[in-house]
């Protein structure tokens, strides 16, 4: 440093006040050229609902208690993307079957079986599409029934429809039961994807061989599940991948040929879902059946397929309107607190459902992005956390809403998981809490 202030005064002639003026001239320009704007050091680490001074509580009154899954009547299962079969008998939230309904359309407009088609077999193939809940080592019973009314593409259909059927099931092997194995795949004529095959009886392939216009007025099938041994398990099927068929064996003159019926993307399919709860625990069993309310304040409960629902009331926020208050931020926290876990997994994603004066669910104001929002299960601390931060500050102020909300399962139509979570009660910890940052003014 000695020999540049040197070389400077030299090439410059500056006299030593001159150069501590330069110096401190320098130093200004330094710091300031360096100084970046207040918002981009430090603050933009801090939540941006949270940069005042803020009183924070996490002791605000909550109430809640689990209820039965209160529109299931118009959750609408058609054409979903997933399609789940099976049993599962819970623990805790008692059992749960799932059964599809679908239209299977031949595979070409015409078709030529020959003058000597002669019937090996009929079979109904199901590809799995990956996801199942449950054990799957729990053998299920498999039921097969032709439909007797043609499903509609004018009809929306829910979890609870039906659609007439036969009487009678056309499986091959009575009482016929196996294991889901999702992952493992299958060689006939060359390796396949994990799939289920079900023979049919020969009956319905002679139908069609018989006469192959049968086919085209043929209605689809009716498939459920019922428990076999155990627990049971619920598995996912791609309905619409080309796997998955009612494929017709024969032979021609001895000549072995294939003929296949589809569920392709515009055909008709949809899932009913059938939830017994009085099969569950004593303490879920009072509280959702029987509304012994503040058993919440121990447990709550959610879970997928339109089942559980957990009502969550703020019954005092209204009267913090006189306390000229703004909230900075919000976030409602629910703890899971179940066991088995690797068989009954909790749900990815919780979400709520806001009400307004006329009665009608709503989307909160807050729930415009997910990133925002929240509602993602954190594995690390085994909780969800929702920032209802617009919606608070609207309950002290106005009226666009109810004081009250309803948690429920993400995607709920296509998703069998379920959630035990700490209820209200102040003296557990953790517990359902709303984290509450606010000003005075």
């Amino acid at each position: 440093m000695k020999n540049f202030w040197n070389l400077h005064r030299a090439n410059f002639n500056l006299r030593p006040l001159h150069v501590i003026l330069l110096l401190l001239l320098t130093t200004l320009l330094v710091s300031h050229g360096c100084r970046k704007e207040p918002s981009s050091i430090g603050l933009n680490l801090r939540d941006r609902d949270n940069l005042l001074n803020a009183t924070f509580t996490d002791t605000t009154t909550l109430t809640a208690y689990s209820v039965v899954y209160s529109d299931s009547d118009t959750m609408n299962t058609t054409n979903l993307r997933s399609s789940y079969l099976g049993y599962v008998k819970d623990p805790v939230f008692g059992t749960t079957t799932a059964c599809i309904y679908a239209q299977f359309i031949p595979s070409s407009t015409v078709v030529n079986f020959g003058a000597s088609r002669e019937l090996d077999s009929i079979v109904l193939i199901l590809r799995y599409s990956g996801g199942w809940y449950g054990d799957t080592l729990n053998p299920i019973r498999i039921k097969v029934y032709e439909l007797e009314e043609s499903l509609s593409t004018s009809t929306t259909y829910n979890k609870n429809s039906s659609v007439a059927y036969s009487s009678e099931e056309i499986t091959y092997y009575p009482n016929i039961h196996m294991r889901f194995a999702p992952n493992t795949r299958i060689r006939i004529d060359s390796l396949l994807a994990p799939h289920i095959r079900i023979r049919l009886k020969n009956e319905l392939g002679n139908r069609f061989l018989a006469d192959s216009s049968t086919m085209r007025s043929f209605k689809g099938l009716y498939i459920c599940a019922e428990a076999f041994q155990n627990n049971g398990s619920l598995v996912n099927f791609a309905l619409t991948d080309p796997l998955t068929s009612i494929q017709l064996y024969y032979k021609n003159d001895s000549t072995s040929n294939q003929f296949k019926l589809t569920v392709p993307t515009t055909a008709v399919r949809f899932n009913t879902y059938q939830h017994d709860h009085k099969m569950g625990n004593t303490e879920f069993v009072n509280q959702v059946i029987y509304k012994d309310t503040l058993l919440g304040e121990k447990k709550l409960y959610a879970q997928g397929f339109g089942g559980v629902q957990t009502k969550i009331t703020f019954p005092h926020l209204k009267a913090l309107r006189e306390k000229k208050m703004v909230v900075n931020k919000a976030e409602l926290v629910i703890t899971n607190i179940g066991e088995d876990l690797s068989v009954y997994p909790p749900p990815t994603r919780l979400t709520i459902r806001g009400v307004n004066p006329s009665g009608r669910f709503v989307f909160l104001p807050d729930d415009v992005d997910d990133t925002y929002f929240g509602g993602r299960y954190d594995e690390t601390n085994k909780e969800y956390r929702f920032r209802i931060t617009r919606y608070i500050q609207d309950i002290i102020l106005r009226d666009r809403f109810e004081p009250f909300i309803y948690l429920v399962v993400r995607d709920a139509p296509i998703n069998p998981h379920r959630l035990l979570f700490k209820g209200t009660d102040t003296l557990e910890s953790p517990r359902l809490r709303l984290e509450l940052y606010y000003t005075e003014y």
